[in-house]
């Protein structure tokens, strides 16, 4: 199943298209995952169904973890755990980092936690900009530099994947060591990344204002391999070109199942991780994130 969000809510999609459900009407659902969805500023519960605030901060981004709980990612770089019997609870570590006072923003305002992944040895956020973080038993470590100017952190097992202004970074053992590379790709700016069976998909473009966006992939078993666009622009299958940016949150990857979505309601589905593609023919009030579920 895929989930969708949009400017109008949230809809559950079969892989046909047929629509399934449709939740949170009237809601702008920024991002989804699993039981949990950010929409209007509220970290959405949608099993059984409430809506969390917390304490003035602003859900950026979710992802669900074990016990029917969540990490969301908010406004001025901070985690949050919801789901849990004490109610929302702040790690109080990644408050800590002791280099959080020199993240910023292009723009000069405060820094968010832009995205959240989830490995088998514990949580990573990724700050926009302060780097990508990892935490142990002991505290958060930086796995990646602020510098890198990270959009999405993605996991699979012990590999993990990042889409920032500089390329993608490839690490297969936890984010000790990474592979960077924009070998292949039109333009070095990334903004979301994915982990299909076999392949690392990620979207470039020329920059935050682009009008040439596209998505590539390349085998992760061979992270030295130059990335290869999808699409071939033919009716029905994936656009080769974007005028826009695929933006965080719009691309999306569940075993050999892969896809995209665009701000006027395209979604592009793939079935072996990224190789074909066709299109839903489902209307949709333009996509603002995708998700897959069981």
């Amino acid at each position: 199943m895929l989930l969708v969000g949009t400017a109008d809510g949230l809809l559950d999609l079969a892989l046909d298209g047929s629509e399934l459900r449709r939740t949170l009407p009237g809601a702008d659902v920024v991002a989804v995952d699993g039981d949990w969805a950010v929409a209007d500023g509220w970290v959405m519960a949608l099993e059984p169904g409430a809506a969390i605030g917390l304490d003035g901060l602003v859900p950026r981004c979710v992802i669900a973890i074990d016990g029917g709980r969540a990490f969301v990612g908010t406004s001025d770089a901070r985690l949050v755990e919801v789901g849990g019997p004490g109610g929302p609870q702040r790690d109080a570590l990644f408050d800590e980092v002791p280099t959080r006072n020199s993240w910023t923003t292009p723009w000069g305002g405060p820094p968010d936690t832009r995205s959240v992944a989830v490995g088998p040895a514990g949580p990573f956020a990724g700050v926009h900009v302060g780097g990508v973080w990892r935490r142990d038993a002991t505290g958060w470590i930086e796995v990646v530099p602020a510098e890198a100017d990270d959009h999405q952190v993605v996991t699979a097992g012990d590999r993990v994947a990042v889409a920032a202004a500089i390329g993608v970074g490839q690490s297969d053992d936890g984010g000790d060591t990474w592979v960077w590379s924009h070998d292949g790709l039109h333009a070095p700016y990334c903004r979301a990344a994915a982990l299909a069976d076999g392949w690392l998909l990620a979207s470039a473009s020329t920059g935050p204002a682009t009008q040439e966006g596209a998505v590539y992939r390349r085998p992760v078993d061979d992270p030295e391999a130059p990335f290869v666009r999808c699409g071939s622009g033919e009716d029905g299958d994936l656009p080769a070109s974007f005028p826009h940016n695929v933006d965080t949150f719009s691309l999306a990857a569940a075993g050999t199942l892969v896809a995209v979505g665009t701000p006027t309601g395209g979604i592009h589905l793939s079935e072996d991780s990224g190789a074909t593609w066709r299109t839903l023919s489902t209307p949709v009030p333009g996509v603002r994130c995708l998700s897959f579920s069981a």
